[in-house]
């Protein structure tokens, strides 16, 4: 299974195509994540054999703390570290990197799905949430203790039909930041959240062995392999 590298509006995006169709996995990376993904499609594709048509985009933004976060947060020391650019971000997914990945595929995408892990799994819940444009997310250690979430999502609802799935390790909620401590139990209120909506088809948590930074391929793996399946 061969990678193409696409330049979409400026982005870098990695793709690998296993089959002619099947779901769209969109993942949002960082700028050095061409090895990781390399080792994500294989894992994938070791999970699921050849049963499965997909395809996998990750598209790698700037500036992490920036592209990723919902809004941005005071800034500490007088550095803004979250400046809020997600909305931008969702604008070229849905403006530029979406109509173009699809229009290349032979039967487009099946089903549309998004991804990421820590604060890229946080954009990915926000994207889901604000735009209504995948049919399933998954979010891998996402950064749901970020101020605000909650009151963002109990005020949302998901698309009928959705497939969601969360994923955190058992000791990332031990850490020295009182702030960061919290995403343990915020993991498990969305989890209760998305288990109530009425639009919700399928939902998983999945509790990992380790902190934040254990077996990271393996972890984005599973998850993406979880909504192959459910798709």
């Amino acid at each position: 299974m061969e990678c193409r590298v696409e330049q979409i509006g400026g982005v870098c995006c990695r793709i690998w195509q296993h089959g002619p169709n099947g779901p769209v996995m969109y993942w949002g990376t960082s700028c050095d994540g061409e090895q990781q993904g390399e080792s994500v499609a294989a894992l994938i594709e070791r999970k699921l054999g050849n049963h499965a048509p997909w395809t996998l985009v990750a598209y790698e933004m700037e500036e992490w703390n920036r592209d990723y976060s919902p809004w941005a947060l005071p800034a500490e020391n007088e550095k803004a570290i979250f400046t809020g650019g997600a909305k931008e971000t969702l604008a070229w997914l849905a403006d530029l990197c979406i109509p173009y990945v699809e229009s290349s595929l032979p039967d487009g995408a099946s089903r549309r799905l998004i991804g990421g892990y820590s604060l890229a799994g946080l954009f990915s819940l926000f994207a889901f949430y604000e735009s209504g444009l995948f049919d399933g997310v998954a979010s891998f250690s996402g950064s749901l203790w970020y101020p605000g979430w909650k009151e963002y999502a109990e005020r949302r609802q998901c698309p009928e039909g959705s497939i969601v799935y969360l994923s955190l390790g058992r000791k990332e909620e031990k850490t020295r930041s009182r702030q960061m401590a919290a995403v343990g139990d915020m993991t498990c209120w969305q989890y209760d959240q998305l288990k109530q909506d009425e639009h919700v088809r399928a939902c998983e948590l999945v509790w990992h062995n380790g902190g934040h930074f254990a077996e990271v391929d393996q972890r984005i793996a599973q998850g993406f392999a979880w909504l192959i399946e459910h798709a």
